[in-house]
């Protein structure tokens, strides 16, 4: 009989540390299996942003304080303001209200004259707008190549 009292109070204790651990929500994660989205690889990414740099410092120059919006909207026929909605500046983002593109500053951060250029992340949700926009899904059978000939103006 002692024994099992024994036993009863070590998987009550047990349980009670499984539970307040937090080993019942990886449980229950676990049991949902999230499904985690696929991304495009930065290598991908890469191949785009010098891509779309290397033609602005073709037409336009190359920019001392990064590159930013209005210079890509300058080079490239197929982008519109709505693909910059959300992409990552050196100090804050940029974002389309009333349906014009407006940078947001981080208000928290020290602002510099280099503060509106896009950030390496910045091209990646540029990437995505974009594909998105154009219904070109990059983790399947989508290319950068379908990606900048829709920018130019050539038909995909």
């Amino acid at each position: 009989m002692k024994n099992i009292l024994i036993a009863v109070v070590a998987v009550l204790v047990f349980n009670a540390i499984f539970v307040y651990s937090g080993g019942l929500e990886l449980l229950v994660k676990t049991e949902q299996k999230e499904e985690i989205p696929e991304r495009v690889g930065t290598d991908v990414i890469d191949v785009f942003r010098f891509t779309l740099e290397e033609e602005v410092q073709k037409k336009i120059g190359t920019p001392v304080e990064g590159y930013e919006p209005q210079m890509f909207l300058q080079v490239f026929p197929g982008l519109v303001e709505t693909d910059f909605d959300g992409v990552e500046a050196s100090i804050g983002r940029y974002a389309v209200t009333e349906g014009r593109l407006t940078y947001m500053p981080d208000d928290t951060k020290l602002i510099h004259s280099a503060a509106t250029a896009i950030r390496r992340d910045g091209y990646e949700t540029l990437l995505n707008n974009i594909a998105d926009r154009i219904e070109i899904n990059l983790t399947s059978d989508g290319t950068i190549t379908d990606v900048m000939s829709a920018l130019v103006g050539l038909e995909r």
